[in-house]
């Protein structure tokens, strides 16, 4: 007996989801020039071929992870209050955790590398993220008095560039133990 199509929708959405998690856990741990398809299949019990039905080339993976990341940035940034959307978004860049694997982490450290693909359309870290994303928050809080006046882009940029460097730090550093600087410290610098 045939499965119905949204059995099979729901089938393909669930390896879909599979193949993109082994592959942020495998770009996490050997970056992406060293994670290969067939790490990816074997992380997640299938074949290469069944991989590349699902995303023809490797770069597709890369780029389908930039669709977490949207999806991240759009529940975090959504806080009750300004100072939340910004602590949420913190605490998600900066986890450390096994049980999550920050998608933009993952983002960031392929661009540090440099294994970042030229013919990536969006590129998070070129394309102005913390005006596009942070600064609206930063207004927010100027507009309802959390937030210390000033130019909004301009903080965002310093909020942004200080948490680019915690997880450039981490990085770096990501087989010795180090404590990441608590997300109320750059927070403080946008408080009034």
């Amino acid at each position: 007996m045939p499965i119905s199509e949204e059995k099979s929708k729901r089938i393909k959405a669930q390896r879909r989801k599979q193949i993109l998690d082994a592959a942020l856990e495998l770009f996490d741990q050997k970056g992406y020039t060293n994670t290969r398809v067939k790490d990816i299949a074997q992380a997640v019990g299938v074949s290469k071929a069944l991989i590349f039905k699902y995303f023809p080339k490797k770069i597709d993976i890369f780029k389908a992870i930039t669709e977490y990341i949207e999806a991240c940035l759009a529940e975090v940034l959504n806080g009750p209050t300004p100072t939340d959307s910004l602590r949420n978004f913190g605490i998600k860049i900066t986890s450390t955790t096994k049980d999550y694997i920050p998608p933009m982490r993952i983002y960031i450290a392929t661009f540090i590398r440099g294994e970042l693909p030229p013919d990536m359309k969006e590129n998070f870290l070129r394309t102005d993220f913390a005006k596009k994303w942070l600064a609206p928050i930063i207004r927010q809080g100027q507009a309802n008095g959390e937030f210390r006046e000033g130019d909004p882009e301009e903080l965002a940029d310093a909020f942004w560039f200080y948490m680019l460097g915690v997880v450039a730090n981490y990085i770096h550093n990501r087989n010795k133990k180090i404590d990441l600087p608590n997300i109320e410290i750059p927070l403080s610098m946008l408080k009034k």
